[in-house]
């Protein structure tokens, strides 16, 4: 049986390949609502603390008081408690979860795999422009994942209530005015 052999020179050698595709890991690409895009038009809160809301559910200010004291005096709170409101939302507030950007991105990893692996390779071959390009796309894939989320069938969010259809006059969950969705970019460090 016979095969074919090639030959591939890379600067610096293996050494040099393995150096560059370590630098990868100074690098990181982020999606969310950063600073600069968390200011909303109307309301009291920013949209990075809406979509916090949204994905983990909130506390009701009786609960806040409630439970206040006792987180001034060290107490925490218990994990199992902690990990239901961020998986359950708030049912004393009737909040159901709707997260966003975990579950797209989960849902889309193959597509923004799929570009990161492209950002190692052109690394391997000491190619800067094509491991940026990467990169971004990338960072593309993934916030394109977490914006279309919102109308996907699979993020299996509860419908809004009737009180809340009635107000806003959508029953679209998490989608009023969209300054939220709007907010949730990517950026590369």
């Amino acid at each position: 049986m016979f095969g074919k052999v090639s030959k591939k020179e890379m600067k610096k050698g293996v050494k040099g390949m393995l150096d560059r595709v370590s630098l990868l890991k100074k690098r990181a690409v982020y999606v969310g609502v950063p600073k600069k895009t968390s200011k909303r038009k109307h309301g009291v809160i920013n949209n990075a603390y809406l979509l916090y809301i949204q994905s983990h559910g909130i506390r009701s200010q009786s609960m806040i008081q409630e439970m206040q004291p006792n987180l001034d005096k060290g107490m925490k709170y218990s994990k199992a408690h902690a990990l239901y409101i961020q998986s359950h939302g708030s049912p004393l507030l009737r909040v159901p979860p709707r997260p966003v950007l975990e579950p797209a991105i989960k849902a889309d990893h193959v597509k923004i795999t799929k570009e990161l692996t492209k950002a190692i390779q052109a690394a391997e071959k000491d190619d800067q422009p094509a491991k940026e390009r990467a990169l971004k796309r990338a960072g593309q894939e993934a916030q394109n994942a977490c914006l279309d989320w919102f109308e996907d069938p699979r993020n299996g969010w509860a419908p809004n209530s009737p009180a809340t259809i009635r107000r806003k006059k959508s029953d679209k969950p998490l989608v009023n005015i969209g300054e939220m969705k709007k907010s949730i970019i990517y950026v590369i460090k």
